[in-house]
């Protein structure tokens, strides 16, 4: 009993300091951005999800990539590992020629920890590798939620990450190389990156890069578990390594929901 109540005062103690981070770095981000609804909501009420796959040396990666290695010492432990750079659930900076940043090194703290809105597709797109979020599926989901605000991240639930077990079903390369799987339609993304001024777009799939047509932003891909989060309300924080000259990290992406 004594072991199972310090793990969950460990836990909780992890969601309040993800919490009390989150609020610190948003704190300047000014009246008209969105902003993470956890503000003021004790940690208590809050729950965390994990939208990261574990890293294994079977996880699905792009062709190009080097595949994962982990090399483990004489006790088991994980002591060294190969990965590449969009290998694992992954952040990606997206910029506009001439934009800055352009790199994971040159974001800000703030740039980490974002509002989300969830767009749930899993309906037509778990089966369907063709399926692309259309300019008219973000309008409906705005006329049942309401408007998605400047500055938010806003996530695909397509429920393919159910395939993350099988890689080539997952990735379900075609001839050209390129993943046919679920994601963004070029018009939905200029729409929420050029209109409504989101600063990302995530995905629980591989995803392609739509540029912004300025400045820069952010894009997740292959997360997982993105059903379990609201429409609106969640705030996720993404752990990505501060590689130097990398466009992309492996990243560990936590989604807190009061």
């Amino acid at each position: 009993m004594g072991t199972v109540m310090a793990h969950a005062t460990r836990q909780a103690l992890r969601i309040h300091l993800l919490a009390l981070l989150a609020v610190a770095l948003t704190a300047c981000a000014g009246g008209e951005l969105a902003r993470p609804a956890i503000m003021g909501t004790p940690a208590a009420q809050m729950r965390a999800v994990d939208l990261s796959h574990v890293v294994r040396e079977d996880v699905p990666y792009p062709p190009g990539e080097p595949p994962t290695h982990l090399a483990r010492d004489s006790a088991g432990r994980l002591a060294q590992l190969t990965i590449g750079a969009r290998t694992g659930s992954l952040l990606r900076v997206v910029a506009a020629p001439d934009a800055e940043p352009t790199d994971i090194e040159g974001l800000s703290p703030r740039d980490l920890v974002l509002a989300a809105v969830v767009i749930d597709a899993r309906d037509y797109a778990q089966d369907t590798p063709a399926f692309a979020l259309s300019a008219a599926d973000v309008l409906a989901w705005e006329q049942a939620h309401g408007p998605i605000p400047r500055g938010a991240l806003v996530l695909l639930t397509t429920g393919w990450d159910v395939r993350w077990g099988d890689p080539e079903a997952y990735l379900n390369t075609g001839p050209d190389g390129a993943p046919r799987v679920p994601g963004f339609a070029p018009a939905a993304a200029d729409l929420l990156l050029n209109q409504r001024g989101v600063a990302g777009l995530g995905v629980d799939a591989p995803a392609t890069a739509h540029i912004p047509a300025a400045g820069f932003s952010l894009m997740l891909e292959n997360l997982t578990s993105l059903e379990q989060l609201p429409p609106t309300g969640a705030t996720i924080v993404i752990g990505a390594l501060k590689l130097q000259a990398a466009e992309s990290s492996p990243a560990r992406v936590i989604a807190l929901v009061p």
